[in-house]
């Protein structure tokens, strides 16, 4: 199948957008997945790997919501870097915790901090100073 961009709406870029979309997500994913291994909070990757995907699915349903309120608001790349950082540590701490209510709320908070450190980097450098 032929992707062709068209200045009409650039309907071949919807296909690209989404793509990188994916990409982004998959990334997170497998890196916030590694986190909780290496930390040892979670250790099968099977387990660690769908705890991750479900986080960041919840996570990233509240980033659209959030997105919305954001958009109207005047923040610098960095005051909104952060706010989405906090918020999204604390969404899926919870959902975490939900997750693996045996483990520790305290490591559960320090594995959800180290896990989006990460994730946050490579959003950084994937939007770059675009966002």
């Amino acid at each position: 199948m032929q992707v062709y961009l068209l200045d009409a709406g650039g309907a071949g870029l919807y296909y690209i957008f989404i793509g990188l979309a994916i990409i982004f997500m998959l990334l997170a994913v497998l890196a916030e997945a590694g986190i909780m291994i290496l930390m040892k909070y979670t250790i099968p990757f099977k387990k660690a790997f769908i705890d991750s995907l479900i986080i960041n699915v919840i996570s990233l349903a509240a980033g659209f919501i959030l997105l919305e309120l954001f958009d109207s608001l005047n923040y610098s790349t960095i005051q909104t870097l952060a706010i989405f950082y906090i918020i999204t540590v604390i969404i899926e701490a919870i959902g975490l915790y939900l997750l693996n209510k045996q483990k520790p709320i305290q490591k559960t908070i320090l594995v959800t901090i180290a896990m989006n450190m990460v994730t946050y980097i490579i959003l950084y450098l994937f939007y770059g100073s675009n966002w």
